[in-house]
């Protein structure tokens, strides 16, 4: 495009136009065009389907770029946990009870749905008790009982014949009057322990399926209402703004750490294929209307907020930038230039 000097005519059509445009976007011009605007976008939204818009390999592409590629700041965090520390110690937190923000209703709803889903609830309790974490923390628990209750000053090696009267004072001494009795007594414990971990889990699986049925459940649950329900929304006493903070650095560095993995790359593409598989041929309307969006819906937000967001525009001269940006290209243009007379 050759640039050409503007006559004073074309400079007065520039100014004009300018004017003009900026006319149309404030005021009870700017609403009226708001609304034809709306009108024509829902218009097209309704016939027009996802896939016509723009195919799977650009959004799946945009999506990996957001989530894998995006630099995230060493700022970001120390952001995200002032603001969740200033969230936390507000006063409201304090006047807000756990019943103001839980329905009762909808917690009732929850349990019912526990109680419906035994199922689950059982293959649950048995992938937690055969998870080698809990089997080692259990026989932990159980060796320590054991160990505690047999050395204890009040235990049962005091109640073994004989043993009673070699032991005077504190069974703490048990180990340098007996040397390795402890030792043995740990072995053998232990041995005991991992021999029969398996049957004492078994019974552990048996008699929480028997115990968590839909009476108990509702009856644990009831308790948990009654005890919480009152409690204010306060959590400010149980995690300073320190601990707040390191949290929220570690659960970026998970994300970070997350995004490196040929995992998530996977599960963002193969989720974005199976979305358009399924709603593709969907028409936009369509797919807004899954989260609660209709022409409505646009129509009072952009009433409501667009007015607010052009006369901000406005004021800071951002407004004018654009308006004359774009109309400069064509009242530079050889088109015009051609028009005007002014080119060949």
């Amino acid at each position: 495009m050759a640039e050409h000097a503007r006559s004073d005519i074309a400079d007065r059509l520039f100014e004009a136009h300018v004017a003009h445009e900026l006319s149309m976007w404030q005021g009870e011009r700017g609403l009226q065009r708001l609304d034809r605007l709306v009108e024509t976008f829902w218009s097209w939204a309704e016939r027009t389907t996802l896939a016509e818009t723009i195919d799977c390999d650009s959004v799946r592409g945009a999506a990996e770029r957001l989530a894998l590629d995006l630099d995230l700041p060493d700022q970001l965090a120390g952001v995200i946990g002032g603001i969740a520390d200033e969230l936390v110690r507000l006063d409201v937190n304090r006047e807000t009870r756990i019943r103001d923000v839980i329905d009762q209703s909808l917690f009732d709803e929850g349990v019912a749905l526990a109680v419906e889903l035994d199922t689950l609830r059982a293959r649950l309790i048995q992938r937690l008790l055969k998870s080698p974490v809990y089997t080692a923390l259990a026989s932990d628990i159980l060796y320590q009982g054991i160990k505690d209750y047999i050395f204890s000053d009040s235990g049962a090696i005091r109640s073994i014949p004989g043993v009673s009267r070699l032991i005077k004072g504190s069974s703490s001494a048990v180990s340098r009057r007996m040397p390795g009795l402890e030792a043995q007594v740990e072995s053998r414990v232990r041995a005991y322990i991992e021999a029969n971990t398996a049957r004492t889990l078994a019974r552990t699986e048996t008699y929480l399926l028997e115990s968590l049925d839909g009476d108990r459940l509702r009856a644990l649950a009831d308790e948990i209402w009654k005890a919480a329900a009152d409690k204010p929304m306060w959590i400010a006493d149980a995690i300073d703004s320190d601990e707040l903070q390191r949290l929220v650095d570690y659960g970026l560095q998970i994300w970070r750490s997350l995004r490196e993995t040929e995992y998530l790359g996977l599960m963002i593409d193969q989720g974005v294929q199976a979305y358009f598989a399924r709603h593709g041929d969907e028409t936009l309307a369509e797919l807004m209307s899954h989260v609660g969006i209709d022409r409505q819906v646009v129509a009072d937000e952009v009433a409501v907020l667009a007015p607010d967001l052009i006369a901000g525009l406005a004021e800071t001269g951002l407004l004018e930038t654009w308006v004359r940006d774009q109309l400069a290209d064509f009242y530079d243009s050889d088109a015009f230039a051609a028009v005007m007379g002014d080119g060949d």
